[in-house]
Formats: C-alpha cells, sequence, structure tokens
C-alpha cells in the first residue's frame, strides 16, 4: 500500500490551497489532488470551481469576475458561485440555457490565514491553531514553500525526533545526544496526541517540553512549553498537488517578543531548516509514502511517531472492522 491508494479518500478532508489574503476578484488557478481548481471572491464570499469550462475545455482561470460571476475568456459564458452557467452570450434571446451548462463547485473555508477547500463531503474539521488568535503571540510565515515530494513524506519529516541530530545538527540536535527520548502515542478521533520531553542540552540550555496534535492526513500543531515558561508554537500544515508536488505552510508563533533583528535572524534560521529538509525529502525513495510496516525497516522507540502515522493514513484505504484502533495506544523505548 502507498500513498496513492489513500486519495480517494483525501477528498473528504479539508485541504490548504492558497494564503486568504492572496485570494482576490482575479481567478487563481490552484491543484489538489491532481485537480485543477480555480478560486476568486465573489463578494464577501470565496468561490471554488472545476478549472474547466464545460464549453471548450478552456481554463476559467484565464477569464475575470463580473458583479460575483465567472466568465469564460473563450466565449463568455459566464458561472455563478454554485458553478451553473447563468449567461451564454452566442445564444439568441428567448433559448434556455442547457442543464448541462454548469461545472463542479467546492465547499472552501478560511482559518489560520489560509483559505481550505473539501473535493468531497468534509468527515473532519479543518486543523486548529488557536494561538494565532491570540493578541499575545507574535507570528510569522515560512512560506508556502514548494517541494517535490507527496504530501505525507513532508509531513512525516516533520514529526522525525531522530534526524534533528544530523540534517539539523548544532540548530536543532547534536549528534553527541542523538537518542530520542521515549514518546507515547494516543488516538483521539482524527488526530494523533504526544508529548515529547526534553532534558536541558547543549543546542537548548533550557528544558522544554513539546506537545503534538497531528491531524490526519496532513496538518500538525506543535506547542514547545519552555521551564522558563516561554512558549513558542508551529503550526505545519501541507497542499497534496499530485503525488509528487506539495506546498508547506509553517506559521511560527511566541508567547515572547523578539526585536526586528532577532526576529528577521529567526525566521532566516527557519527557512534554512526547511532547505535543509527540502534536500532530504526531495531524494527519499519511493516517492510516495509506503503505508505498508513491512515495506521500510523500523525502529522501535525512534520511529514510534512515524509508524502511528502510516498507520494512522493506511486506514483510510482500509477501515478498522471495529473501534478497537481509536482505544489503543502505543509506548516505544528507546530498547533494541
Amino acid at each position: 500500500m502507498i500513498e496513492a491508494d489513500i486519495w480517494p479518500a483525501l477528498r473528504n478532508y479539508w485541504h490548504p490551497v492558497a494564503l486568504s489574503e492572496e485570494v482576490t476578484t482575479k481567478p487563481q488557478p490552484v491543484r489538489l489532488l491532481g485537480e485543477q481548481l480555480v478560486i476568486y471572491r465573489a463578494g464577501a464570499e470565496i468561490v471554488c470551481l472545476r478549472d474547466l469550462c464545460i464549453h471548450r475545455g478552456t481554463p476559467l482561470s484565464l477569464g475575470w469576475v463580473e458583479g460575483e460571476n465567472l466568465v469564460c475568456a473563450y466565449h463568455g459564458w459566464a458561472y455563478n458561485r454554485e458553478g451553473v452557467c447563468v449567461r451564454i452570450p452566442s445564444l439568441e434571446a428567448g433559448r434556455p440555457i442547457p442543464r448541462k451548462a454548469c461545472v463542479a463547485s467546492y465547499p472552501c473555508q478560511e482559518k489560520c490565514g489560509l483559505l481550505w477547500v473539501c473535493l468531497g463531503t468534509p468527515r473532519a474539521p479543518i486543523a486548529e491553531c488557536p494561538e494565532l488568535e491570540l493578541e499575545t503571540y507574535r507570528h510569522y510565515l515560512v512560506g508556502p514553500t514548494p517541494w517535490k515530494c507527496s504530501a505525507a513524506r513532508a509531513m512525516e519529516n516533520f514529526v522525525d525526533l531522530a534526524h534533528f541530530a544530523w540534517v539539523h545538527e548544532g540548530i536543532l540536535g547534536d549528534r553527541h545526544h542523538p537518542q530520542v527520548p521515549p514518546v507515547h502515542v494516543n488516538r483521539h478521533g482524527e488526530e494523533l496526541r504526544y508529548t515529547v520531553e526534553e532534558r536541558p542540552n547543549p543546542v537548548h540550555p533550557v528544558g522544554h517540553r513539546r506537545v503534538y496534535r497531528i491531524w490526519r492526513p496532513f496538518a500538525l500543531h506543535q506547542r514547545k512549553e519552555r521551564d522558563d515558561g516561554e512558549v513558542e508554537v508551529a503550526f505545519f500544515t501541507v497542499t497534496p498537488h499530485s503525488p509528487g508536488e506539495s506546498t508547506n505552510y509553517l506559521w511560527v508563533l511566541r508567547s515572547f517578543e523578539l526585536n526586528a533583528e532577532e526576529e528577521e535572524k529567526r525566521k532566516r534560521l527557519d527557512e534554512f531548516i526547511m532547505q535543509q529538509d527540502q534536500a532530504i525529502v526531495e531524494n527519499q525513495r519511493p516517492e510516495e509514502l509506503p503505508l505498508d510496516l513491512a515495506a521500510e525497516l523500523h525502529l522501535r522507540g525512534p520511529d514510534a511517531v512515524a509508524v502511528e502515522y502510516r498507520r494512522f493514513l493506511a486506514e483510510l484505504a482500509n477501515p478498522p472492522i471495529s473501534g478497537r484502533r481509536q482505544q489503543t495506544s502505543t509506548r516505544h523505548r528507546n530498547n533494541p
């Protein structure tokens, strides 16, 4: 089983497709799960339609918004926000518009500074980052960052603790202390939750705990609570464009202030960390994440989160017969 096997099920989840601030009355093409879409603002609402005129297959994103309707650039057909054609200029007066003159429309919502789209019937709410609504937290965005990899590969990399000491030596980890703390992963419906306790070390002199929430399929909230009371938050989510293309959005938030120079330095460091990850993830094989646990070797302890995440995704292709999977938790320790 590979990542592509769950793509039909992924249509029933919310996915980010753009920054909210970038969606205007100018039609914008986006790609989600291999499907070409067009998004735009129509009055107070954002509209998402299939980016293909039913008449001659012209991308509607080449057109323009007239009132609250999207006009095709080829023959002037106008579609309303539900995707129904409401005007065909070449038709003589009084002749009805064919019932088949419509394109698919999709639900969309704005949340966490992003526009989210669902191609099917939503089976779970959009992921949350409550700190984005609090004035006490300063924040900035790293991205959007396009990667030539699958969305699940990007997500798994973000939660892989063992690579810190090797890919991010001296920044997130220390090669003289590469061991991963024990992790206890719990399942809560459409979420995985766990906490990582970190003692002070040469890279992080202040002890801290990282509290994780992973929303299926591709969103994560990490709250880093330091022993001195300061809090850092990372909200990470990925858009699955195609099996080999995705886009990352990373919000970084802090409960404490940095001066302008320090904040810019930290942002550049976060961007550098993403570049370090990109060089690895874009070259992983197979390109799509294997969801069959027998396909790769896993270590008890260091790979605890990755194993649970792969099981979590695999359920979308083979739902569990009973609810037992949701009632269990898995404890992994760093032993052979």
